[in-house]
């Protein structure tokens, strides 16, 4: 009997150390967007020109991201989804020294007409936060 409750001991520590989890640099629940804007230019580390609509003439669309970060550096991962083809992605570094950190990602292939999607994504995957623009001819 000592044996059995031994092992229902181990067993119980061992679910409770799956249960924790990873590092919280790695745990999607330790970044939150705060903000996902969409602009034609940073300044200042802040979005300028912000926009929900661009002409396929212009240069660069801007995804600007403010990452609320209690955790370590971190990562995200802004994927610009246009009307049909291919996704494509930006990889970006949180830094876990500020609480909330301010970055960007910028596409110059928004030409294609129509709604784009955003979609910021923690490690592992998880969509943190997904907003869309409109590119017009």
């Amino acid at each position: 009997m000592h044996f059995t409750k031994l092992a229902s001991i181990v067993v119980t520590a061992a679910a409770l150390c799956t249960l924790a989890g990873p590092a919280a640099a790695d745990d999607p629940k330790s970044l939150e967007v705060k903000r996902l804007v969409f602009a034609r230019g940073i300044d200042g580390h802040e979005p300028q020109d912000a926009a929900t609509a661009f002409s396929a003439k212009e240069d660069r669309v801007y995804a600007f991201v403010e990452v609320a970060n209690p955790g370590a550096d971190g990562n995200v991962e802004v994927v610009f989804q246009p009307p049909a083809g291919a996704s494509f992605s930006v990889p970006l570094k949180v830094s876990g020294k500020a609480s909330h950190f301010r970055t960007w990602a910028f596409t110059r292939r928004a030409h294609e007409a129509g709604e784009w999607t955003v979609v910021v994504r923690a490690p592992g995957g998880k969509a943190l936060a997904r907003q869309s623009f409109t590119v017009t001819k």
